[in-house]
């Protein structure tokens, strides 16, 4: 070309046209990005769905609640004379002066078609001790308490999940615990018994209670603090558990066979009070409040596929600018330029690997799955980078850069803490080295001819 003649350049050699066609295949490869990242919450929903049908077959979450005194009493109404003229029946609660549960948490993995769940089995030992109630602050007259009509209740909210454990021991006498346990402004379900001693009892008596209780349930187990002193102590063979709840374990050990965890709750802890009458519940203990009490543990399972497939998704983009990217490289470096429908392929290739990871994923370990996923789309963008970048050892640097992202990308989803730090690194790295790269093209030059090559110093 003579120095300072004007280059004619024809509309599809332009840059500035090639980067716009690459940034619209890139706008329109979002469409089946997105259809892949509805299928990951459609997948998630049915395994949910599945979490629930075998719930419903074997216990759903437990918040184990009680045990809790209720004694009957006499409210006279008077009219402006003081003569009775109605005479109700109401109710006051009592919780335990302190309350001890120690047991079990027999977990184990339990498979609804290709969907696993976490259920478990426990055996739970509970003791503690209730001090005779007391009436003299709510001026009632002895004669007007119906002891003989006090029952002990316990919440269980699936009562389909208790295995064992029917028999109570009050104050050394045995009482059969009963289904009918339940109490609209404390639990919806669970177990009550009668209680006798309390009527022939003295101011300051105390009554010890014991009784095993074995319960089935699913992914949660949590407690109410319904002592003045409640201690929970727990053994369980489930490797990762998540400690959940308005408290934390005083002490917990947590190892690759399971786990070991004790919880203190002082009634200081809580916004409700040891005692209150049936008027008051709304006020002094509602639902609410006892419900917000809770405290336990999850049966946590790391980050599983269909999380990991959906965090993966997030860089598809950034898999599609990158890979792009080096295509667009290469027509620069060389003397050949690739048509649309080639960057297209291409991309469709990189969006069908997030199927493969989640279809394989649902059958094998994450790991192997994304092994298989990536290993076949490289392969399958190597071998046809020979035809279209005209020359195996131009392929061969394709595969090794794909190879390099995706070995990068099951880096960070193996991350959670360091995630954002290492992919700020890497995105930094790898826009230095386009830079470096490209610091000698003249953009505003004409492609090159084919047949004539760019020096790159």
């Amino acid at each position: 070309m003579i120095p300072g003649e004007t280059e004619k350049r024809r509309l599809r050699d332009s840059t500035g046209v090639k980067m716009l066609a690459i940034g619209g295949l890139i706008v329109l490869l979002l469409i089946p990005l997105m259809m892949v990242g509805s299928l990951v919450s459609e997948r998630q929903s049915r395994r949910q769905e599945a979490t629930r049908e075998m719930a419903a077959i074997w216990g759903r979450p437990q918040v184990l609640a009680g045990p809790v005194l209720t004694v009957p009493y006499l409210v006279h109404a008077r009219n402006e004379k003081g003569v009775v003229t109605e005479t109700t029946t109401s109710f006051a609660r009592f919780l335990p002066e302190t309350l001890k549960i120690e047991g079990n948490v027999d977990s184990e993995r339990r498979n609804r078609g290709i969907f696993e769940v976490a259920v478990y089995r426990t055996g739970l030992h509970w003791t503690g001790a209730f001090e005779r109630p007391s009436f003299d602050a709510w001026r009632i007259a002895p004669q007007d308490v119906l002891w003989q009509d006090a029952y002990l209740g316990i919440g269980v909210p699936d009562m389909r999940g208790i295995t064992s454990g029917v028999g109570l021991t009050w104050r050394n006498r045995t009482l059969q615990l009963a289904p009918g346990g339940g109490e609209p402004e404390l639990w919806q379900s669970g177990l009550k018994v009668t209680v006798p001693d309390l009527a022939d009892g003295k101011p300051g008596d105390v009554y010890a209670f014991a009784f095993d209780l074995g319960v089935n349930g699913s992914e949660t187990l949590s407690f109410l603090p319904l002592g003045k002193e409640t201690t929970v102590a727990l053994k369980s063979n489930w490797p990762s558990p998540s400690f959940n709840g308005e408290f934390l374990p005083a002490r917990r050990t947590v190892r690759a066979t399971g786990f070991d965890a004790l919880w203190n709750v002082s009634w200081f802890g809580r916004s409700y009070p040891q005692q209150w009458r049936e008027s008051e519940a709304r006020e002094l203990a509602p639902a609410q409040a006892l419900s917000a009490s809770a405290f336990g543990l999850q049966l946590f399972q790391p980050v599983d596929a269909y999380q990991k497939t959906e965090r993966s998704t997030k860089y598809g983009v950034l898999f599609l600018v990158l890979t792009f990217l080096t295509f667009f490289l290469y027509e620069q470096f060389n003397p050949f330029s690739l048509h649309p429908v080639q960057y297209l392929l291409v991309g469709f290739a990189l969006c069908l690997f997030y199927l493969l990871l989640l279809s394989i994923s649902e059958h094998a370990p994450f790991g192997l799955a994304y092994l298989a996923a990536s290993a076949a789309t490289v392969l399958l963008i190597g071998g046809y980078s020979v035809a279209i970048l005209r020359g195996a050892l131009r392929a061969l640097l394709m595969t090794v850069v794909l190879g390099t992202l995706y070995g990068y990308l099951y880096v960070l989803l193996q991350l959670e803490d360091y995630a954002l730090l290492l992919g700020s690194v890497g995105l930094f790295l790898i826009l230095a080295l386009v830079m470096y790269l490209t610091r000698r093209i003249d953009w505003a030059s004409p492609r090159r001819p084919k047949g004539e090559a760019v020096a790159v110093a």
